[in-house]
């Protein structure tokens, strides 16, 4: 497929009020869930100042988000910091297929209440642990990782067919590693591995002198 891309920066939206506290799963649907510092959050700002020193042009520039509230908020402050005035010329998309992945009827709860309340099914989350068979479960009414990583293969196809040769791109920890899974083809070893990256990190896809893409964390 041809494709005009040149070059993805993936940033993680900054910390959350349930990075904080976590039990805010249990009473906040998480695609409401803020920033802690919607205002003024440091590290997406500074996520800002990474982007900029790229050099970016607005008007080649398309940017990308995850619906949810904190990828909202996280994108206002980077890119305003980023481009400042240009910020206004740049084009905006958001996009359900970057959202966080779905824990279903699991969604807030610790290790112990999860095995409380589905024994049976937390066994087998378990034992599927083993040579990353975990990567394959199902949440109940959710999504397993595999989920995850297919529906940012699907992203990949509007990049592809995007008029614009630089991407933006704010997502959360798990959907930033299905991503990169997807566009690297790599391993489900890999991918269960690598960490979810920090809050309001800059990861850059790039395509190098050698012809093949390459990845770095900025700053």
């Amino acid at each position: 497929m041809d494709s005009n891309v040149e070059t993805i920066a993936l940033i993680r939206h900054g910390r959350s009020i349930a990075n904080d506290d976590p039990t805010i799963y249990r009473t906040m649907p998480d695609h409401v869930i803020p920033l802690s510092r919607p205002d003024d959050d440091d590290d997406a700002v500074r996520a800002g100042a990474a982007l900029a020193g790229l050099g970016l042009d607005p008007d080649r520039l398309c940017s990308w988000r995850s619906p949810y509230l904190r990828c909202v908020q996280t994108e206002a402050l980077a890119m305003s910091r980023a481009l400042g005035d240009g910020f206004a010329r740049v084009r905006r998309r958001d996009s359900f297929l970057l959202r966080e992945q779905e824990f279903g009827d699991w969604d807030g709860l610790d290790e112990a209440e999860m095995a409380a309340r589905a024994p049976e099914q937390f066994a087998r989350r378990t034992r599927m642990s083993d040579h990353d068979g975990r990567f394959y479960f199902r949440y109940p009414c959710g999504e397993s990782r595999a989920d995850v990583v297919q529906r940012l293969a699907i992203f990949m196809g509007k990049l592809h067919r995007s008029e614009y040769r630089q991407h933006v791109i704010f997502l959360h920890g798990v959907t930033q590693r299905g991503f990169r899974m997807a566009w690297f083809n790599r391993s489900v070893e890999w991918f269960e591995d690598e960490p979810n990256p920090a809050n309001a990190t800059v990861l850059l896809i790039e395509r190098g002198p050698d012809g093949a893409w390459h990845e770095r964390y900025l700053g």
